[in-house]
């Protein structure tokens, strides 16, 4: 059995080692606190064009399959069609290769989401992932150079401005945190001394 000593020495004992932990362990955030420099306001990036364009036409392409549903339950699906369309100022005939590419394009990256959905976040399958996501960067690449060839130098300008207003209306800014164990530039390591 254990002795009485011994029991009161262990219930003293953790109250201290967790007492002993909190002031390490706030010793060591106020010093990391202390080393950082503070950021400099991020500065807004425009999101990419191929971003865009992705994005763009495969709304276009779930807006067609959701108006397509409507129509096959009896209901008018049109303006769901036509809607970016409109939106745009295009014709049928303007309108008509956008339409064209987000079907082809929806119908070449569906199966690398579903594929990229099944891998997971692991880091095991990174080259698996990062190899589907550069087939998916190369068809949304095709895609911007059919479109370019098909559209007037007009529509595809008004186009890509329409992109960035409805994706992006306003510019955002997302402050990243500093990464943890990375050395500040106050700081200087014995490469840097003389």
């Amino acid at each position: 059995m254990i002795s009485t000593a011994a029991l009161r020495y262990k219930i003293l004992s953790l109250p201290l080692l967790v007492l002993l932990l909190l002031c390490v362990s706030t010793h060591v955030a106020i010093g990391q606190q202390t080393q950082s420099q503070p950021n400099p306001p991020a500065q807004p990036k425009p999101i990419p064009l191929p971003h865009l364009y992705f994005h763009f036409l495969m709304h276009q392409s779930d807006l067609d399959s959701l108006a397509a549903k409507f129509t096959a339950e009896g209901k008018n699906g049109q303006a769901l069609r036509i809607s970016l369309q409109t939106r745009l100022g295009f014709s049928d005939a303007d309108y008509a290769p956008i339409r064209t590419s987000s079907q082809r394009l929806a119908s070449e990256v569906q199966p690398i989401q579903e594929q990229l959905k099944a891998l997971g976040a692991s880091p095991s399958n990174a080259s698996q992932i990062h190899a589907l996501i550069s087939q998916r960067d190369s068809y949304i690449s095709s895609e911007m150079y059919n479109l370019s060839l098909e559209l007037t130098s007009q529509n595809k300008t008004a186009l890509e401005d329409f992109m960035a207003k409805f994706f992006a209306p306003k510019p955002i800014t997302i402050k990243i945190p500093p990464s943890a164990g990375q050395p500040s530039s106050n700081t200087t390591g014995k490469a840097g001394q003389q």
